[in-house]
């Protein structure tokens, strides 16, 4: 379910041959790290890259580099990117966050930023983030989505951006609370000193003080146009002479040394540079595919040694970039020379050789190769909209216009797939009915019939949303006479939809064998998302079933196939893992799984949200908040209506009956019960008003409809009730033959909260079976649990300064970097022996220190053989 990251968009530029210090600057970026934010905002060329990217390979903190482009506007791939910047440095922070944000539909941008929060929080050390060229992906999402982080990022965590324009986030509050460094252009421009410096450091153009100071006037400062300059008087004898014609305004300037530079290049240099800045990144065999020729290479070393506004994007210089200011020079006059289509096209072949199958597909859109693109989309069997890339597609599909489609009926489908994946359902009617219209008058062959299968696959999961059973039925059924054998995802869609509608009729053992088959046939063609639906919906069934360590287990196995909670069920499989794990009262595991549902409850539905506030609310009864809990429960959505409800809002309500008896509001109780016909919310209230006949014959009726139904859990659940109505009527011998049983049952599942939910009268009840043989060991456990919040105990976290460290807490990585550190290796030469970045071993150096509780390498090295690790 993953695609690749282009890794060079991690790599600092270089610093470069012929570079200025700039120790003023570099004291104010030092003496940022204290704030949150330092922002570096300058128009184009003023040197705002190559500043930071010093910096940060000086600075002794670790820093995670991110160099933005246009693509990154989506503010979940900005998210993916951001994630994986950070976790190439720290191999923690960010770590699973882009599968969350690749899923179908993709996590919430909130909930991506929370995770990644509490992941910076953990963080023993510090780190920086540089995000670099921020103006090119600075939408109003990815804007809200930085202000977010910013908003409630720890301490651990610095950020830096880089960019032409300031950012539309509160850089007021930020400044009036102390939490924001500034650089500006002022700040950045070249002083006399510094151009001189620049042109006089190579010796090969020597220009005299006046010289610099009309030049440095002239561009005012401009870092790029001195640039430019220093390449144009390579060309000319006479600098004065070229000096005295360097006029105009900035953008003229701009302008003129482009225009410069680029004429005095060899035409085949020339035409180098034009045609492939088609490129947003450029190495030589990709350059040699898109020219058809040959030494792409040997011209991209020759540009980067001439300093030709070309950037290395690695450290092997093999991937680099066009300056982007260059690059749009270039684009622009290659426009109005020659058709660019061809270009692309060349480029998205090279791609697809190269198993980068997202780049190819953005090349084939720039083409306008609407058949490589839709090929592309396509996939080699799993189309890329079944592995979770759904953002491009949709964004290029909603480009075209419907002429467009209607020439191309699939592309139509395609589009309501990858809808369907993105959580938009809502949306996939209308294409529906046009990928229906389109088709009529076209042949029908196979592929017609194929489409016309997708078309009814997508009309079962529809509704599925509407719950109707039916037309799941009806649509799944039709799809899967017309699919082709060959097209398993889309089979394996309507399989898993039949499944469903089994499911919504009751029929649970033969949707469970449905889910199994799909489960199979889903991992061995690679359609890991429905074989994780499949798992999460048998894992529902085996819970309402009352087998609970099974679908423990099948939830746990469906949160793996998806890797992380990253569409909707993949929430319900946390939900779901998370109910069961509370009724085994291991209370610490459930509330991090709530809290994780809870960060996600964006992404879900209103049954999925609502199952996370009732989920909130138990665990705060749990903990003696029963106030709290009511009010969270008071705010669901759909309790204060009469009628029916779903099966979450009437656990919801039934909670909420009983906190109201608790706290000794049997009038509200009963109301509630009432208004929604609860059976066990009307057994609870009737008892509680003395009518115990009246509460058992409602409770008896409703255990004996539970049953039929094959729901055992619930009926475990009534018949606990059932026993404490028998009770409070005195019917003792009934009461504890009863609870026996429900004792007796619940003891190979591991119930506890069951039991203990229900308070004293429980308590009491259970007392008196505290020496039967046959359920003694079980109420034992379930005595001990009254009163207590977690079965866990706190377990107090071994210091630094402890006799003893195990090696164990160490990994390999930072004993390997130890024993260099022993070794008298700075930072940068165990790079290179490690093949990591800087920045890696410097987070790695932070991680040693904590653990170490040292603050130098020296120190470091006496603790650890100390401590026998050397």
């Amino acid at each position: 379910m993953s695609t690749a990251l282009l890794a060079t968009k991690f790599f600092a530029p270089p610093r470069p041959a012929h570079d200025v210090a700039r120790p003023l600057l570099t004291q104010r970026l030092d003496a940022g790290l204290s704030r949150k934010v330092t922002l570096v905002c300058a128009a184009a060329g003023f040197g705002k890259s190559t500043l930071v990217s010093q910096w940060a390979q000086d600075c002794p903190v670790p820093s995670a580099w991110l160099s933005l482009d246009g693509d990154d506007r989506d503010p979940h791939r900005f998210l993916i990117y951001v994630a994986g910047s950070l976790e190439s440095v720290s191999h923690t922070v960010g770590v699973g966050l882009a599968a969350m944000l690749r899923g179908s539909p993709p996590a919430s941008v909130e909930t991506v930023l929370t995770l990644l929060v509490n992941q910076l929080a953990k963080v023993p050390g510090r780190l920086v983030l540089v995000l670099d060229d921020y103006h090119l992906a600075a939408s109003a999402a990815v804007n809200e989505a930085l202000a977010f982080l910013i908003d409630h990022m720890p301490a651990q965590l610095h950020v830096v951006i880089a960019s032409r324009e300031e950012p539309a986030i509160a850089l007021g509050r930020l400044r009036a609370n102390g939490q924001l460094t500034e650089i500006r252009q002022q700040d950045l421009r070249f002083g006399l000193e510094e151009a001189a410096a620049f042109f006089n450091q190579d010796g090969d153009v020597r220009l005299t003080s006046a010289q610099v100071q009309a030049l440095e006037a002239r561009t005012e400062g401009w870092i790029s146009g001195l640039k430019l300059a220093a390449i144009s008087l390579h060309q000319h004898q006479n600098p004065q002479s070229f000096i005295a014609s360097f006029t105009g305004s900035h953008h003229f300037v701009q302008d003129y040394l482009m225009e410069e530079v680029l004429h005095q290049q060899p035409e085949e240099v020339q035409a180098f540079l034009l045609r492939t800045s088609v490129l947003d990144r450029l190495c030589g065999p990709l350059c040699d595919a898109v020219l058809q020729t040959q030494g792409g290479e040997h011209i991209l070393h020759q540009l980067d040694r001439a300093g030709l506004f070309i950037v290395p994007l690695d450290s092997e210089r093999r991937w680099y970039r066009y300056h982007h200011l260059f690059s749009e020079l270039l684009r622009q006059r290659l426009g109005h020379r020659e058709v660019v289509e061809p270009l692309h096209r060349r480029a998205s072949q090279w791609y697809e050789a190269e198993g980068l199958e997202l780049e190819a597909f953005q090349q084939a859109t720039l083409a306008q190769d609407i058949t490589g693109a839709l090929r592309l989309i396509e996939g080699k069997g799993m189309p890329l909209y079944f592995r979770g890339v759904t953002a491009p597609v949709v964004h290029w599909l909603a480009s075209q216009t419907p002429a467009t489609l209607n020439r191309h009926p699939f592309l139509w489908v395609v589009y309501s797939w990858s809808l369907l994946f993105a959580g938009q359902p809502a949306q996939l009617e209308d294409k529906l009915l046009a990928a229906e219209a389109a088709l009529p008058g076209r042949p029908q062959d196979a592929r017609t019939a194929d489409t016309q299968g997708q078309i009814a696959v997508l009309r079962a999961w529809l509704a599925v949303y509407r719950n109707d059973a039916k037309t799941i039925h009806a649509q799944a059924s039709a799809a899967l006479a017309l699919l082709n054998p060959e097209n398993r995802p889309a089979r394996t869609a309507a399989q898993c939809a039949l499944g469903v509608a089994l499911m919504f009729r009751g029929e649970r053992a033969r949707a469970s064998v449905a889910f199994a088959e799909v489960i199979g046939a889903g991992l061995a063609s690679g359609n890991v998302m429905f074989s994780a639906v499949a798992g999460t919906a048998l894992a529902g069934i085996q819970a309402s079933q009352y087998q609970l360590q099974a679908a423990a287990a099948s939830y746990r196995e469906a949160i793996q196939m998806v890797g992380d909670p990253s569409h909707v069920l993949g929430f319900e499989a946390h939900l779901g893992l998370a109910n069961i794990v509370y009724d085994w009262n291991a209370l610490d595991e459930a509330q991090t799984l709530a809290l994780l549902c809870s960060a996600l409850v964006h992404q879900a539905k209103s049954q999925t949200e609502i199952g996370a506030d009732l989920l909130q609310a138990r665990l705060l009864s749990a903990q003696g908040e029963d106030t709290q809990a009511l009010a969270l429960l008071a705010r669901t959505h759909g309790l204060n209506t009469a009628g029916p409800l779903t099966d979450r809002l009437r656990e919801a309500a039934d909670l909420q009956v009983l906190l109201l008896l608790r706290q000794g509001d049997v009038y509200a109780a009963a109301l509630l019960a009432q208004a929604h016909q609860l059976p066990l919310g009307l057994a609870r209230s009737l008892l509680a008003q003395g009518q115990g006949l009246q509460a058992l014959e409602v409770i008896q009726g409703h255990r004996r409809r539970v049953e039929s139904e094959l729901r055992t859990r619930d009926a475990l659940q009534a018949m606990v009730l059932e026993a404490l109505v028998l009770h409070a009527m005195e019917h003792l011998d009934q009461a504890l033959a009863l609870l026996r049983a429900c004792v007796t049952q619940a003891q190979s599942q591991g119930t506890i909260r069951l039991f203990v939910d229900e308070g004293a009268p429980m308590q009491t009840l259970l007392s008196q079976l505290r020496d039967d043989k046959g359920v003694a060991g079980h109420v034992a456990q379930l005595l001990a649990a009254f009163g207590t919040q977690t079965t866990q105990q706190p377990v107090a976290p071994q210091t630094a300064a402890s006799s003893h460290l195990p090696l164990g807490d160490f990994s390999s990585r930072e004993l390997e970097i130890l024993r260099l550190i022993q070794q008298g290796h700075s930072n940068q030469t165990i790079g290179e022996r490690l093949f990591v970045s800087l920045s890696t071993v410097k987070w790695h150096n932070q991680n040693i220190f904590a653990k170490l509780d040292v603050q130098r390498r020296t120190e470091a090295v006496a603790r650890a053989i100390e401590l026998k690790l050397l």
